[in-house]
């Protein structure tokens, strides 16, 4: 296990396997059932991924991570039987993704103060977002509205964490899990016009799992290489003793 597990490389081989292993289900009416199996293993390679390869000295900020990656993996089992037209299992996949997005947002939030005019730019880029899909997907949204605003409003709140942690952590961290935040909002809304606008739209098939699985395996191996300026300044300390 260590041997694919505790190597990046030869790890998203693996990953990137799996996915087209789960793509191909996807895409196959006889063989989607599948699923059950490609997407679970997809989720359960990337939590162990994490747990063998983390040394976040924070348990607290560790458990944050595997509750995420567990509620996303439960709530892709949901989001199958939903995608086959049990819309009860499809709102509760809804549910835990919203859980697995708080749990990161918690894990991403940070105690520095920070001036209110670096998220003016972002909070204009949310408030636009938010307007055009509702806008879309409004008059198809009948019971689904308050649940709808309560998705959003946690895939916006992902996003600014995420973004606060600019300069409190290094640079290839920060814009790792940045750019999955961003594929995961892609994903997001890939999904939501599919399910509320329009069923046919082009690619959802293949972009929502692709982007998916991309957001998922960015901000994982962001997280893994995050080091914050205080870890940072400890080490030049040490290293000048």
């Amino acid at each position: 296990m260590n041997f694919i597990f505790k190597n990046t490389l030869r790890f998203s081989i693996l990953y990137l396997s799996l996915y087209l292993l789960d793509s191909f289900f996807k895409n196959s009416y006889d063989l989607y059932s599948y699923r059950y199996f490609s997407k679970i293993a997809l989720g359960v390679s990337l939590l162990l991924f994490y747990v063998l390869n983390n040394k976040q000295k924070d348990n607290t900020k560790k458990r944050l991570v595997i509750y995420a990656l567990s509620l996303f993996l439960i709530g892709d089992f949901f989001f199958i039987t939903g995608n086959s037209g049990k819309m009860t299992h499809f709102v509760i996949a809804a549910f835990l993704f919203i859980a697995g997005k708080i749990c990161y947002s918690v894990r991403f939030l940070n105690n520095e103060d920070f001036k209110i005019s670096k998220l003016i730019p972002f909070l204009v880029f949310c408030f636009a977002y938010m307007t055009l899909i509702t806008s879309i997907v409004y008059n198809n949204l009948d019971h689904y509205f308050f649940p709808f605003l309560i998705y959003l409003f946690v895939v916006m709140l992902l996003m600014q964490f995420a973004f606060l942690r600019k300069n409190e952590v290094n640079t290839s961290s920060f814009w790792l899990v940045m750019l999955g935040v961003f594929l995961s909002m892609i994903a997001d809304s890939i999904n939501i016009l599919k399910t509320f606008y329009n069923p046919l739209i082009a690619y959802n098939k293949i972009t929502v799992m692709l982007f998916y699985c991309l957001s998922q395996y960015l901000i994982i191996v962001g997280v893994l290489k995050e080091k914050t300026t205080i870890d940072y300044t400890e080490n030049v300390l040490k290293t000048n003793l």
